[in-house]
């Protein structure tokens, strides 16, 4: 069975009767989510057990029991992109994205000669191998990658040296490991924010979201909202409906006076419905709206290109850092 079309969902089904058999149910929220016994597995199939996971998918997984920590990384996989892109010896940058440049399809290949050239650019394969990193630990580059994403039919050697540029600020930044500290509690908070018609090819707003827990991040998005905004404030109102959790940092009060009074709605009637769910969750005590200044918003680079200051600060204040040291 291994390697046909039907493996995995007849796995699927397989190991997931086992569990529900030992008396496991699955999360509402991630049907995946349950916690597996070695033995009730072992009765079953043939294991091998590994120990503690520290290596799993390219992503590296470090604890320091001393201190509760936990980091996750991809320094490996990420030498691999260096390497595949041939800039091991290049100059590195500090920032993945110019907050200067904005690029459209314009910057499409414009002569046969321009064709020809870009044929030679393995542009979807840079892109990709870039995709699992940003999803995986790199928040850091998600914003960069996501508009990079949008020219894969017609790339220009402006979007390919666009891309080279990540490769070097990884290389920069190869040693970053998202760190959690597991003294500080499992509450869940969300950093929420929008560069207003950030994309010049349809002037679509850019949301950008990460939730925090242990003070790091655990999940984040960066990604271009389906309509066009008015405003900054309709553009950052949009931008929380990724979010769905306990309490919410946002950089805009004329979004949050939108999620918490009704008294707008006339005025806000061409923002389509589904954007309207985070009124409804304020009003009933679910989530809980916060302000945070522009300066402290943690979402911000994930929504444009900004100076290597500004980024830096940022990462550090989500605990993206260098890789901790591993304990037994």
């Amino acid at each position: 069975m291994y390697g046909v079309k039907q493996a995995s969902p007849v796995w699927n089904e397989t190991i997931d009767g086992q569990l529900k058999g030992m008396g496991f149910k699955a999360a509402d929220a991630d049907p995946c989510g349950i916690s597996s016994i070695k033995v009730g597995i072992a009765e079953k199939f043939r294991i091998k057990d590994l120990g503690r996971t520290c290596f799993i998918l390219g992503i590296e997984i470090d604890y320091n029991m001393d201190s509760k920590t936990l980091g996750i990384s991809q320094r490996a996989y990420t030498e691999s992109i260096i390497k595949k892109f041939g800039q091991e010896n290049a100059k590195s940058s500090l920032i993945p994205l110019d907050p200067s440049l904005h690029l459209t399809k314009d910057d499409g290949p414009q002569t046969e000669e321009d064709k020809t050239k870009m044929k030679s650019r393995t542009y979807r394969s840079l892109i990709g191998s870039l995709i699992y990193l940003a999803c995986g630990t790199r928040p850091d580059i998600s914003v960069t990658v996501a508009k990079l994403s949008r020219f894969l039919k017609n790339p220009g050697e402006a979007h390919w040296n666009a891309g080279i540029k990540v490769v070097r600020y990884l290389l920069k930044t190869k040693k970053v490991a998202i760190t959690s500290d597991g003294l500080l509690g499992t509450e869940l908070t969300a950093y929420s924010d929008a560069d207003w018609a950030g994309n010049r090819d349809d002037r679509r707003s850019v949301s950008g979201m990460v939730l925090m827990m242990c003070d790091a991040p655990v999940v984040w998005r960066s990604t271009s909202q389906k309509t066009v905004a008015l405003s900054s404030t309709e553009a950052e109102y949009m931008a929380l409906k990724q979010v769905d959790s306990t309490v919410i940092y946002e950089d805009n009060q004329g979004a949050m006076v939108l999620a918490k009074n009704v008294g707008y709605q006339a005025r806000t009637k061409h923002i389509d419905i589904r954007y309207h769910f985070i009124r409804e969750k304020v009003s009933t005590g679910e989530i809980e709206l916060g302000y945070e200044e522009s300066k402290n918003q943690l979402a911000d680079f994930l929504t444009k290109g900004l100076s290597s200051k500004t980024l830096r600060y940022l990462t550090d204040r989500s605990n993206m850092g260098p890789k901790i040291e591993t304990s037994k």
